[in-house]
């Protein structure tokens, strides 16, 4: 049997033509080829009633109809967006905050450890600068310091002090060195301190071996207005 190939307009594949001659359908009920191509022409006329273009195998979506994901949404996106975009917050503020020491090396001048350091009353401005007031005489309890933002809501701080004995002069000059990250509500903040004693000259303060030093941890509060 003679058969040759056309193209479909309706279909990638190419579907042979048939002889309809008595001899040529014999033939095919034979060898069983004949049901295959009744089924490659039921799915060309299939494809043409779906609207199928030639050249083409994968039916089109309608315009406009792009298919969806059912987790990706554009309203999900935005808000995603949003909250990874959202400020950290901020440690500018008047805070209630503890120290507790855990190691001591140096001059035995402190107790055992651990134990309650400070408690003091911390004032961070917004220009990188920050003030702190400590539950203790004010001959030794008043500092500054200045601090930057190390990203994702925690600081640095570098602080300084002096401390006087009971005649008035300078006994010595002490730093105090903090890494705090203030929590996503904003109001308290956790983190670490370095507190160093030095000779009562400031040209000695980061030279050599320290007096004393206490390392901690710090805990605060963030003081509001009602």
């Amino acid at each position: 049997m003679k058969m040759n190939y056309v193209q479909s307009s309706a279909s990638c594949a190419r579907l042979p033509r048939i002889s309809t001659s008595r001899v040529g359908i014999s033939k095919l009920l034979r060898d069983g080829r004949f049901f295959t191509l009744i089924a490659l022409v039921g799915f060309g006329f299939l494809l043409t009633a779906s609207g199928a273009k030639a050249g083409g195998c994968a039916l089109p979506n309608k315009t406009g109809a792009a298919p969806s994901i059912p987790f990706v949404s554009p309203h999900g996106d935005d808000q995603q967006a949003g909250e990874d975009f959202a400020p950290s917050p901020s440690i500018v503020g008047l805070w209630h905050v503890n120290y507790t020491a855990e190691t001591e090396s140096g001059a035995p001048i402190f107790p055992s450890v651990p134990f309650p350091f400070a408690e003091t009353f911390k004032t961070w401005h917004g220009d990188g600068t920050e003030f702190e007031n400590a539950n203790l005489p004010p001959a030794g309890g008043i500092c500054y310091g200045v601090w930057k933002d190390t990203g994702n809501g925690s600081v640095k701080l570098h602080h300084i002090g002096m401390m006087f004995d009971s005649t008035g002069q300078l006994s010595n000059i002490f730093t105090l060195d903090e890494k705090n990250t203030v929590a996503r509500n904003g109001q308290t903040y956790n983190g670490s301190f370095d507190f160093k004693l030095w000779p009562p000259s400031y040209a000695a303060v980061g030279v050599g071996t320290p007096i004393a030093e206490v390392t901690g941890k710090t805990a605060a509060t963030r003081i509001n207005v009602d």
